[in-house]
């Protein structure tokens, strides 16, 4: 199929449970995604936005509807073959980061490379080039015990950028990162090693303040997804600082 989305969703539903104990967690949402495209998707806790997220990344099946990635649809993909295309077209960014506490930072990123099948050598050079690009080449040996947050999420940045994907989903990515760390971050990830790279990003947080890098703001509320509606994020932006002020 010739498209020119990167991701693209067609009413996909997921519910969880069954019968009168079933709860749909995304209701009928389309979500087009093109190149070099940055979109935020928000909305309060519990709106469905991780799940949406997950089924984008091949994470989780829809219960309805269909998803192209990269131009494949993902609908006949079995289980085995599912991988091999998460792996070579998406790259993942978590607030808890998900690293393997047992080894270095630069073994993290080089693992992602040796599960595409990319060998050794050529794996570590990759992970070594790219940590320096973040500025930590003088931490590739460290154990994520040893690193400070902001080292860790730039590790995880590393990772999602060691197959060179197409799309990068980011899920909380400055959640647990203070405001100006936090920022130098989805600086990296959105302008340098990003969009100018002819990447697509999908960030889901609550933090407002990263609407300036975004070209699109999209709220996800019950499952639906709309535009931004600027009522509803200056909503949670007064809930936000509310919370921090008590």
């Amino acid at each position: 199929m010739n498209t020119p989305y990167i991701l693209e969703m067609r009413q996909v539903s997921k519910t969880y449970g069954s019968g009168h104990t079933a709860v749909k967690a995304v209701d009928g949402v389309d979500l087009l995604i093109k190149p070099e495209e940055i979109v935020l998707v928000m909305g309060p806790s519990g709106s469905g936005k991780t799940t949406l997220l997950s089924m984008a990344g091949l994470l989780l099946r829809p219960t309805e509807g269909k998803i192209w990635l990269n131009g494949q649809e993902t609908t006949p993909l079995t289980e085995r073959q599912l991988p091999a295309l998460r792996l070579r077209s998406v790259g993942f960014v978590f607030q808890a980061y998900n690293l393997l506490g047992a080894l270095t930072a630069r073994e993290n990123v080089g693992l992602v490379m040796h599960m595409a099948g990319r060998n050794g050598r050529s794996a570590r050079t990759r992970a070594a080039e790219l940590l320096t690009m973040l500025g930590l080449e003088h931490r590739l040996n460290h154990l994520p015990a040893d690193l400070s947050g902001g080292e860790k999420q730039r590790v995880a940045l590393a990772r999602a950028l060691a197959n060179d994907p197409p799309l990068i989903l980011a899920d909380e990515p400055t959640g647990n990162l203070d405001s100006k760390i936090g920022r130098e971050v989805m600086e990296l990830l959105c302008c340098g090693l990003g969009r100018d790279q002819g990447r697509a990003i999908v960030i889901v947080t609550h933090d407002h303040r990263l609407r300036d890098i975004a070209d699109r703001v999209l709220w996800l509320e019950d499952g639906r997804l709309s535009d931004d509606h600027r009522g509803n994020l200056e909503s949670m932006a007064s809930h936000q600082i509310g919370e921090t002020t008590r």
